[in-house]
């Protein structure tokens, strides 16, 4: 979803495509827990750290799955206690 988004014309979509196939990536499914819980980041860290629904989404599905993520942009996820976040430079 977030990937998809950042994406800014045809080739990069079909380079991402690509690359989460290389990469076997997998669908991960939401469940009433991990609702709950985006509502709660969202709830709580929305005002004081501009918590986005979908940055509260993947966070709250990585842990739920017990997933690191990976992204250049740690700091929305800084307020995620149980999240493990690596670090990416491109």
């Amino acid at each position: 979803m977030e990937l998809v988004q950042g994406v800014r014309n045809k080739k990069e979509l079909n380079h991402l495509r690509k690359a989460l196939h290389g990469w076997n990536a997998q669908i991960l499914y939401i469940s009433e827990g991990i609702s709950a819980k985006v509502l709660f980041y969202v709830e709580q860290h929305f005002l004081c750290h501009s918590m986005q629904l979908a940055d509260a989404l993947i966070g709250a599905t990585a842990i739920a799955y017990d997933f690191p993520i990976l992204t250049e942009n740690d700091k929305h996820y800084k307020v995620m206690k149980d999240l493990e976040v690596k670090r990416c430079v491109s």
